[in-house]
């Protein structure tokens, strides 16, 4: 991960240096993070970073403690391309950073903050998918900004936006084809952190655990463990399409449907009490791996 090398108080002339070039997220100079640990001394950036209570535990991901909105890359216009992918702002945050010509792409409370994850870049693909680069995740005390939380120039990640995890987080996506998280904002004693993605959500259901990416076979029997029951809709010979009737016959009888075209996306359901959850597999191949779920309660 980069750091960088920049004061605070000219950070947010790279910011928006950096970002209207296109070639990264906030800051344009920058040393290796294994430098400042072989030295045993922090960067300004980062003691700035750390001191203005913003910190991350994910090497490819960092916050930038800037008061001012960066200006929006020409290639922000792309997002009219991918129309599913931007959403309608609804806090003042996010009016304010849609008004500076980025593609608002998320939006979540944690604590005082509204955190507002927006691209400058929306590529459509196949299938209604759209890869998005150029993110970044705005934090704000009301409309004043505070930090910006980017992915460094050699990151392999991107962000493409974020959902409100929990009661009190944010879950942080990539911008590939098929999104899938990667890292979760919460609070800490000094402000936020970004960290690892935590083992279970709490829901209005109870605790799901993290199953993305998992093949679904093993997925349900973390749910299973976790108190989740399979709903049936099925044998296999109640089945007409024929991935339906090869999950069936592994003993995934909760599959509800399955795509049979573009990305393979499956669904499953599944119970616990009045709450119910619904998981999302994509991929063709016997045993597709979780992409997304959702919690909904009566």
């Amino acid at each position: 991960m980069k750091q960088l090398l920049l004061p605070t108080a000219m950070s947010a002339l790279a910011l928006l240096a950096a970002c209207s070039s296109g070639e990264h997220g906030p800051g344009g100079g920058a040393s290796d993070t294994a430098s400042e640990a072989a030295t045993g001394v922090m960067s300004e950036a980062a003691m700035a970073e750390e001191n203005a209570g913003f910190t991350s535990e994910i090497r490819e991901l960092a916050f930038d403690p800037v008061s001012q909105l960066p200006r929006a890359p020409a290639s922000a216009a792309s997002r009219s391309e991918c129309a599913g992918q931007v959403i309608d702002a609804k806090s003042a945050a996010a009016r304010a950073v849609a008004g500076a010509g980025w593609g608002v792409t998320g939006e979540a409370k944690v604590g005082d903050y509204q955190l507002v994850s927006f691209a400058g870049s929306f590529e459509p693909g196949t299938s209604g998918s759209c890869f998005v680069s150029k993110g970044n995740v705005g934090v704000f005390e009301g409309t004043t900004l505070r930090a910006v939380a980017y992915a460094g120039s050699g990151s392999k990640e991107t962000i493409g936006r974020i959902q409100p995890f929990g009661k009190d987080g944010a879950r942080i996506w990539h911008g590939d084809i098929v999104p899938a998280p990667i890292a979760d904002i919460r609070r800490s004693a000094q402000g936020l952190v970004i960290g690892k993605l935590a083992a279970e959500e709490q829901t209005c259901g109870g605790s799901v655990p993290t199953i993305n990416e998992m093949p679904i076979t093993r997925a349900r029997k973390e749910l299973i463990a976790g108190g989740w029951s399979p709903v049936n809709h099925g044998t296999p010979d109640d089945r007409i399409d024929e991935r339906e009737q090869a999950l069936a016959q592994l003993g995934v009888t909760e599959v509800d449907s399955c795509s049979g075209t573009g990305f393979g996306y499956c669904s499953f359901d599944y119970r616990k009490g009045k709450a119910k959850l619904g998981v999302t597999t994509v991929g063709d191949n016997e045993d597709p791996s979780v992409s997304n779920y959702g919690v909904q309660c009566d």
